[in-house]
């Protein structure tokens, strides 16, 4: 390869341009303002980065950013946000596949799977040994794969390791491996055949730029690999193969007895005592806020009592749902511990949230999105560029998006369906709305679309609006919850204080911003658009 040679003499400048003309090549055929284009964005480019050379170009220009950059500062921000990227892989990003069997162990045998379950590894404590099991597994993979028939052999050596540890998280990493060879003994060239009877879906998938996948084929996939699995692991305790005995969790395979369930949560009727004797009424008006807005008027302690009730009242709902056996009973499970029913209270989504709580929302998620955007930039272009339309390390749009949702769609908080259909509407409109008043006042874009795969007018795109929906349910369901749980730990009048002073530093930079904006190389893609739309006035 070309490329790969121009950056092994450390001739980064070449290997680029080489780079930047194949890619042209690739997409010369492609209609740039087409809605379905194809020469932009990740369901488009991932072909092409690869094979141009422009997979080289990213992963040499972020090193070369920090071991010859002159600014220390960017040096700072490419190192500590490569060290997300790799800290996301390691414990988010490699683990959602051990997270994602778990929940389909769940669904096969009961017909509700919580939100709060997808933190199962985390309830039971055992998420970082999870990572590190899924990491040593990948590591292996890739050693193995550098003999190619080893690579092979090996991945579906390994094919249940994702299942065993989402069976028991507990396992050792070499213990999980290992368990996963010996029940594979036998079962590669039958584990061969269903893959290959995926063909078709993998090439719809291409065809379709993955909509297919993640419409239907991938929980197809799972589904089968999933059912697969269950086999494997009956055949595995019927042999008593070694180790077999650190399959445990029977109650994903099974319902558990009635009366144990009832026994295990007898409690219920404690709980509707308690209910009963500390029940909060609120006046009209705030009992409406708090329904179809999320939002607390009032005090912190009525507050407090006001979320226990409420919490308590869900917890019961659960717990009946359990004894129904529609919910999958964790409290039997092996790695269980009382103490983690605090764990599920601090990620509950169904609650309500102070003014003081909907601000620090607002600037969390303003400041990762500026970190999440300008990290990019850097590891991509090896260059520092403040993004966004103010000067301040924030970008607003992010933080509105998540506080639109928190309180515009509370009332719809209990139907995630609902919600995620909701959340694409929302952030689609506010997305194409504030590109055109951007560029209707500023008279330029900070973004641009065109190109991308399913855009309008340039100004929201097909990936963008599935960023949103991914991201708005994690927000909602997972991150906001935990973030508020935290802070109601802290002090009041240290989080007003706190509150006050973001305030006004954004207040400031919104005056500041609104007369000189934050525009330039990399800011704006308002030069870019403008050579699209002559080139488009030259051809009419």
């Amino acid at each position: 390869d070309k490329v790969l040679q121009d950056l092994i003499e450390d001739n980064i400048a070449a290997g680029r341009i080489k780079a930047a003309e194949q890619l042209e090549e690739y997409q010369n055929s492609e209609m740039t303002n087409s809605v379905v284009g194809r020469n932009n964005g990740i369901f488009a480019a991932i072909a092409n980065t690869i094979s141009s050379g422009q997979l080289y170009i990213l992963i040499f220009s972020g090193i070369h950013s920090i071991t010859h950059s002159t600014r220390i500062a960017s040096a700072i921000v490419v190192f500590f946000t490569l060290l997300l990227f790799v800290l996301f892989w390691i414990f988010i990003r490699n683990t959602y596949s051990a997270v994602l069997r778990r929940a389909f162990l769940e669904s096969r045998l009961y017909e509700t799977f919580p939100v709060a379950h997808f933190m199962h590894l985390k309830l039971v404590h055992r998420w970082i040994r999870a990572s590190l099991t899924m990491l040593l597994k990948t590591v292996l993979l890739t050693l193995w794969s550098l003999t190619i028939v080893g690579g092979v052999i090996k991945y579906f050596s390994y094919f249940l390791v994702s299942y065993i540890v989402a069976e028991n998280p507990d396992i050792k990493p070499m213990e999980a491996i290992t368990l996963s060879r010996r029940m594979m003994d036998g079962h590669k060239m039958e584990c061969f055949k269903m893959e290959l009877s995926f063909i078709g879906w993998y090439l719809l998938g291409i065809i379709t730029f993955s909509v297919s996948d993640v419409v239907w084929a991938l929980p197809y996939r799972v589904a089968t690999h999933t059912e697969f699995y269950t086999e494997v692991r009956a055949e595995a305790i019927e042999k008593n193969i070694e180790n077999a005995e650190l399959l445990n969790d029977k109650y994903l395979y099974e319902y558990a007895e009635e009366s144990l369930l009832r026994q295990t949560y007898k409690d219920i009727e404690e709980q509707k005592r308690f209910i009963d004797e500390n029940r909060v009424t609120l006046p009209p008006v705030r009992a409406f806020i708090a329904k179809n807005f999320g939002l607390w008027v009032g005090s912190l302690e009525e507050k407090k009592m006001y979320d226990e009730v409420d919490n308590r009242r869900q917890q019961i709902v659960n717990d009946r749902a359990v004894i129904k056996w529609k919910i999958y009973p964790q409290r039997l499970n092996p790695l269980w511990d009382d103490k983690n029913n605090l764990i599920v209270k601090g990620i509950r989504s169904i609650r309500t949230y102070t003014l003081w709580s909907i601000v620090l929302i607002f600037f969390s998620f303003c400041f990762v999105g500026w970190i999440w955007e300008v990290g990019l930039h850097l590891v991509a272009d090896g260059v520092f560029v403040n993004r966004g339309v103010m000067h301040g390390p924030w970008l607003p749009i992010y933080g509105g998006g998540v506080v639109m949702i928190i309180v515009l769609l509370a009332r719809w908080r209990n139907k995630p369906l609902t919600e995620v259909v909701l959340i694409v509407l929302l952030c689609g409109a506010l997305e194409y709305f504030s590109s055109l008043i951007l560029e209707l006042t500023k008279g330029m874009r900070w973004w641009d679309y065109t190109g991308y795969f399913l855009n309008l007018n340039g100004r929201i795109c097909g990936e963008g609006l599935l960023v949103f929906a991914l991201g708005g349910m994690a927000a909602v369901y997972l991150l906001v919850p935990a973030l508020d749980t935290m802070w109601s730990k802290v002090k009041p009048r240290i989080i007003s204080a706190i509150c006050v002073v973001l305030l006004l530093l954004f207040s400031a930079d919104l005056v500041y911003s609104s007369f000189v904006p934050n525009t330039g190389e990399g800011i704006t893609d308002y030069t870019a658009y403008e050579e699209i739309q002559t080139g488009q006035n030259s051809i009419e």
